[in-house]
């Protein structure tokens, strides 16, 4: 069922909302401010937010603006409602990120096509950027936005380190119990990087039985902490089909481009594998 967020302080208004889309079974979820509907994003990760542009504190501008800071909310579609028809706030609200801008008062049935495209888009986005099978991101979402994680970090002199990890002998798992235990296992290991990771984290699958979880503002000590946590977690897991496995941790830190970032981290994880595997490897020590 498709995830509707409505922010709005206007409880009528929510109400109005809340009645009609009810109507069409989507499920729906309410803020009545910005710092709730940023907690509501986190928690219910909506397919489309409709997003009032004056609210008492955050603002629908400064709510759409922190949203889109976050590469991880690129795929929800934001639908800004406002009374203010000046085409400025039509184009401020679209340049920091909106997807669209309906003037109130709209007829609903307006309301609700726009709300069925943006379904639509979030749907093309979500498979675009969603690995199929362990629904965390895929290669082609951190090819989109490492140059951007990149650019913040240097430019705000923040931090940024890479974790590569590897499912230990993986090929043993698909002879030995099957392609389709084999998958079980990547859905399970995407789960605990899923349930270890932080807002900010990004856990990507990078290809294969390998993965990559991109840190941002984080240095290369606390990503070591990170990875060693993750590593202790997959040797205690009861892989469904297939028992205890183990895995294999490269990292690395930004110090120029991603070319180098990935190339560390990747040449740190090989050495892992020759040292006897299960172990984690830091590329560069500050």
């Amino acid at each position: 069922m498709e995830k509707i967020l409505i922010v709005d302080d206007n409880n009528s208004i929510r109400k109005m909302l809340c009645f009609h889309l009810k109507k069409v079974k989507y499920e729906i979820f309410e803020a009545k401010d910005g710092a709730e509907a940023l907690k509501q994003v986190r928690d219910c990760i909506p397919d489309v937010i409709l997003l009032d542009v004056m609210m008492h504190g955050m603002s629908g501008f400064e709510v759409c603006k922190e949203l889109r800071s976050d590469p991880k909310n690129s795929i929800i579609y934001i639908i800004m409602l406002t009374a203010m028809a000046d085409s400025s706030n039509k184009i401020t609200g679209l340049d920091i990120g909106a997807d669209d801008y309906l003037i109130k008062p709209f007829e609903i049935e307006e309301l609700l096509a726009r709300i069925r495209v943006g379904i639509r888009s979030c749907q093309d986005k979500r498979h675009a950027v969603i690995d199929n099978l362990t629904q965390i991101y895929n290669r082609y979402f951190f090819d989109l936005h490492i140059v951007k994680e990149i650019k913040l970090a240097l430019r705000y002199q923040r931090q940024l380190s890479l974790i590569m990890l590897d499912i230990d002998h993986f090929k043993r798992v698909n002879d030995n119990f099957g392609h389709d235990v084999g998958d079980s296992v990547l859905v399970e290991l995407a789960a605990i990087l899923n349930k270890y990771c932080r807002k900010n984290d990004i856990p990507i699958r990078w290809g294969g039985e390998e993965f990559i979880i991109l840190l941002p503002e984080t240095s290369i000590q606390g990503a070591k902490k990170f990875a060693e946590r993750i590593k202790q977690t997959i040797e205690t897991h009861n892989f469904t089909g297939a028992g205890h496995q183990t895995a294999s941790f490269g990292i690395s830190r930004l110090i120029d481009d991603h070319i180098m970032l990935i190339k560390q981290a990747d040449d740190a994880l090989y050495e892992a594998k020759e040292n006897g595997r299960n172990m984690v490897v830091v590329a560069q020590k500050e």
